[in-house]
């Protein structure tokens, strides 16, 4: 990636990627609808069956997410996953409340979620989706192909196309917002279950190491490559990653009133649940204190002095946690404890 340039050539650029999707998952999508194999019920079984049926562009995706470039190691991946396992408090608190609610905020972006309908009239079973998918690529500690993570990585992938595929049958979409789950929008996505979950951790008070840092940007970019990213959108580096981030919020982080729609959904859906039961204005202060002022503000989020105190609270935890870290056997005590904590919270928490 080449950030030494203009911002104008560098929007040229991104623009270019707003036409562009996922082809090769929009082909495989068709495929398996012509070829009546969904009525077997799991998505990855029926575009299986559609490989082995003759299905050419089927085929051609299973073998591509299988297929590990050179620069995968999946060792690497270990610290961050490790970190994601072991604090499934502060974890979840940055996915929900930090990522998720930012992106909402790129206006464009929003536009396929509210027509695709289930993140605001089923914000739960959605937020199950996606609490789920972040879970099994952690618990994986690397997900290699063959493993649940990795058909999880490539079902997530065809629910986009399907979803994108539904978005066009409406007729209501417009030409100025690109095509519906484009590349720019699908590298914002992926910086946002890293670079943004990486900033909100740090907000929240946990001390991520540069090396834990790497590991998130390793395994996201791997992800990346599993769900069709374009290429030239996978950072390298996390310095890319941070430059990338800079230029397409730059271009696409404007909230609109879907942005706040979705985003009120969100904070309605979570206020007084388990496991926090925290009101809403107190879950907009956790909110606050990840994103800002200006985006929050953008998204009418209250503010609240009488919840304030709650935001002060993560970063003690965070501290006492990295404190009983350093005592000898306890890192993987709290691995193994913190996975137990977060499929709970999956199963229990987030039951619709």
């Amino acid at each position: 990636m080449n950030f030494d340039r203009p911002d104008a050539e560098l929007d040229v650029w991104l623009e270019s990627f707003r036409s562009q999707i996922d082809e090769l998952g929009a082909q495989a999508a068709r495929e398996v609808i012509s070829s009546g194999q969904l009525r077997s019920g799991d998505l990855i079984d029926a575009l299986e069956a559609c490989a082995r049926g003759g299905g050419k562009a089927s085929a051609q995706l299973l073998d591509e997410a299988a297929t590990v470039p050179a620069w995968v190691d999946f060792e690497q991946m270990l610290p961050g996953s490790k970190l994601g396992l072991r604090t499934p408090v502060q974890s979840g608190l940055a996915l929900v409340l930090g990522s998720l609610v930012e992106s909402y905020a790129s206006a464009k972006g929003a536009k396929v979620l509210i027509r695709g309908g289930r993140l605001h009239s089923q914000v739960i079973a959605r937020l199950r989706d996606t609490t789920n998918f972040v879970l099994q690529v952690a618990a994986a500690r690397g997900p290699r192909p063959g493993t649940p993570a990795h058909r999880h990585i490539v079902r997530t992938r065809m629910v986009h196309a399907f979803v994108r595929h539904g978005v066009l049958k409406r007729g209501d979409w417009r030409e100025e917002w690109g095509a519906p789950i484009n590349q720019e929008d699908y590298a914002s996505t992926l910086l946002a279950f890293c670079h943004v979950y990486l900033r909100c951790m740090h907000a929240l008070g946990v001390d991520v190491t540069d090396e834990e840092e790497r590991s998130v940007h390793h395994l996201y970019r791997w992800v990346g490559q599993v769900m069709g990213v374009a290429p030239e959108l996978l950072s390298a580096t996390r310095e890319e990653e941070r430059l990338l981030y800079l230029h397409i919020t730059r271009r696409q982080l404007h909230p609109d009133d879907d942005s706040r729609v979705l985003a009120r959904a969100l904070i309605d859906a979570l206020a007084g649940r388990g496991p926090l039961f925290l009101p809403a204005p107190a879950l907009e202060g956790l909110s606050r204190q990840m994103l800002g002022d200006q985006l929050t503000d953008g998204l009418n989020f209250r503010r609240s002095g009488r919840w304030t105190h709650v935001g002060r609270v993560m970063p003690v935890v965070s501290s006492v946690q990295r404190a009983a870290e350093k005592l000898p056997g306890m890192l993987p005590r709290l691995e193994s404890m913190g996975e137990k904590v977060a499929r709970l919270v999956f199963t229990r928490g987030l039951n619709p």
